[in-house]
């Protein structure tokens, strides 16, 4: 029993000296899992909607989410180190710059899995969907500055 509560003790404080560390890209790593799970979701709903129930499969799920995460999160950390000890936390005058620029591609691929799954649906990409949205909201703009 001493065994058990000395380790969970430890356990606590290894992983609090871990967060305490992380501390400053912390919401970098917040966004990356976000977008992980939001993409895997959006998967197993395609891929059930194209494929009926059956085609979903949890050992695919597991290995896909593991190696996503160990990946995504393995580089950002690598790169934040790098930060902290290479570059003195900034590089270019720009706190972290490499472990958000990783960051940003890890999020980009992410967004871009899900526009593909979009698709699969037979809707539109997102880029069109979004310069829509763009003209729309100008056109309401040049009306309401004709108006004054």
């Amino acid at each position: 029993m001493k065994f058990l509560a000395l380790l969970k003790s430890k356990l606590v404080m290894m992983i609090g000296s871990i967060l305490t560390f992380v501390a400053p890209i912390q919401w970098v790593f917040v966004i990356i899992f976000l977008t992980m799970v939001i993409d895997t979701i959006y998967a197993i709903k395609v891929s059930i909607k194209t494929k009926g129930r059956k085609s979903f499969r949890s050992k695919i799920l597991r290995l896909g989410l593991a190696h996503k995460t160990f990946k995504y999160m393995g580089s950002t950390f690598l790169l934040y180190m790098i930060d902290i000890h290479i570059f003195g936390g900034a590089l270019f005058g720009f706190n972290y710059l490499l472990s958000k620029s990783i960051a940003m591609i890890w999020i980009y691929t992410e967004l871009k899995s899900w526009d593909e799954s979009n698709q699969k649906l037979g809707k539109r990409p997102f880029i069109d969907m979004a310069k829509e949205a763009l003209g729309f909201y100008k056109s309401v703009k040049d009306e309401i500055d004709e108006i004054k």
